[in-house]
């Protein structure tokens, strides 16, 4: 057996990265790594005692050379026996949908794609070809924009059903694999141009590094890494438990409370908007981002910054708040009846006409009911606007939705959204908020209107 061949299977039983019976699903570029990746595993899975499937991913990028990658993968599994799946992906129009560049839209198909192949083919395991240099150009990419322990700590050697049993290699000690078994593979020409910062860091940092400073950085890097993600699943459990206590999660924003920023230290608060803007908008976090937000801590109420054309940080008394900016109508007027339903933003308005017996108080403000005794029954929904009054329940007097809604502490970022329903240019509920008092019921109530929302 060949000293390559050893050190997979070494590093593959260390961690403890498959079980006999696995059915593995094998991301195939056609490059030299996933080729290696699938020749070794098809060489050994008696072995191992695992199923195996290939899938080529054609991103549709480079024309005819794409196609050539995609007919070699082929011939490739063909000749080995391997079971073949191919999907085109449209790159452009999924990074040009969600503001991507080519290269994060890629990667974010793929792996969305293989997670999705897996399932339909009941596979267990998913193996993607990274090697130790990758996770080299990984770190310093990382490192070079600004980061914390989790992304200094590279590549996982296994996240979820994602397993790289060639992180124990460099790419060198591939090809020479590669070259000494006679076996063919692709080279993307893509990968050869420097207008990537990764290719950029691979083709001219990395190898002035290893011939001035240490000729084994990949090794150093990779002891460097795996060290400290150690450190990481108790972070994430800090970053946790400090989001709960910190963070409120809304449809389309997160309010930060003031008193983060004070109390815990820049690489955890990083941490932290890393999450949140990866999970919740989508939105790779720069080491920049955490400094235009962390410097609104000292502003005046209102004041802010946009991340993206679509994300705005803005101070408000006691916050910060990230908002996401959605396209909506520039108005909103909709004719509302009893019996009827309005969808707007995701959730449901409605009326429906009930007997006293039907009344329930559990849930006020997704719930109100009403006197409709004096009310007609076309009722209008909308924004609401400057200048609005109306006599909140409990009160006997008119007071200003604006003065109202500070007395809530609703921030002024999230006021916008707020709607009415008016009956007779009459505001008779404020959504989710507070009824008007003078529909309130009473004794002499005879006929009611159950107002709802969700």
């Amino acid at each position: 057996m060949k000293k390559i061949e050893q050190k997979i299977i070494q590093f593959v039983e260390q961690n403890e990265l498959i079980n006999h019976g696995d059915k593995i699903l094998i991301a195939l570029s056609g490059g030299p790594d996933s080729v290696l990746a699938l020749h070794f595993f098809s060489k050994f899975r008696k072995k191992f005692k695992v199923g195996l499937l290939a899938v080529h991913f054609n991103h549709q990028l480079r024309g005819k050379e794409a196609d050539k990658d995609e007919a070699f993968c082929e011939k490739f599994c063909e000749q080995i026996n391997i079971p073949f799946y191919s999907s085109k992906l449209d790159v452009k129009g999924f990074a040009k949908k969600n503001k991507l560049s080519i290269e994060e839209a890629a990667r974010k198909l793929r792996y969305q794609n293989l997670e999705e192949i897996a399932i339909d083919f009941n596979c267990n395991e998913i193996i993607t070809a990274h090697n130790k240099s990758d996770n080299t150009e990984t770190v310093l990419l990382n490192l070079s924009s600004g980061t914390g322990i989790s992304g200094l700590s590279g590549i996982p050697i296994k996240r979820g059903k994602i397993i790289r049993p060639l992180l124990c290699l460099s790419k060198p000690e591939i090809t020479e694999y590669l070259k000494s078994n006679g076996i063919s593979y692709r080279v993307d020409s893509s990968n050869l141009s420097n207008d990537f910062k990764r290719n950029y860091l691979r083709n001219e940092i990395i190898p002035e590094l290893a011939a001035n400073v240490n000729p084994k950085i990949d090794d150093a890097v990779f002891r460097t890494s795996k060290t400290l993600e150690k450190f990481v699943p108790g972070i994430e459990k800090k970053i946790s438990r400090l989001i709960k206590k910190y963070l409120l999660i809304g449809t389309n924003r997160v309010v930060i409370k003031q008193k983060l920023f004070g109390t815990e230290p820049d690489n955890i608060i990083g941490e932290i908007l890393k999450k949140i803007l990866l999970t919740k908008f989508n939105y790779e976090f720069k080491y920049s981002d955490l400094l235009s937000i962390k410097g609104l801590t000292n502003k005046q109420k209102g004041k802010g910054v946009h991340l993206s054309s679509d994300l705005y940080v803005i101070k408000e008394t006691d916050s910060v708040e990230i908002i996401e900016k959605k396209v909506t109508s520039k108005t909103i007027n909709y004719k509302l009846t009893p019996g009827k339903t309005v969808e707007i933003n995701g959730k449901k308005v409605g009326i429906t006409k009930v007997p006293r017996s039907k009344v329930n108080f559990t849930h006020p403000g997704e719930t109100e009911f009403i006197d409709a005794d004096k009310l007609d029954d076309i009722f209008i929904l909308r924004k609401w606007k400057s200048g609005d009054k109306f006599f909140p329940l409990g009160m006997n007097s008119s007071k200003k939705l604006s003065d109202f809604l500070t007395d809530l502490k609703i921030p002024s970022s999230g006021r916008k959204d707020i709607l009415v329903l008016t009956n007779r240019n009459k505001i008779v509920w404020v959504i989710g908020l507070r009824i008007d008092d003078r529909v309130k019921l009473t004794n002499e109530t005879k006929e009611i209107y159950k107002l709802w929302i969700k």
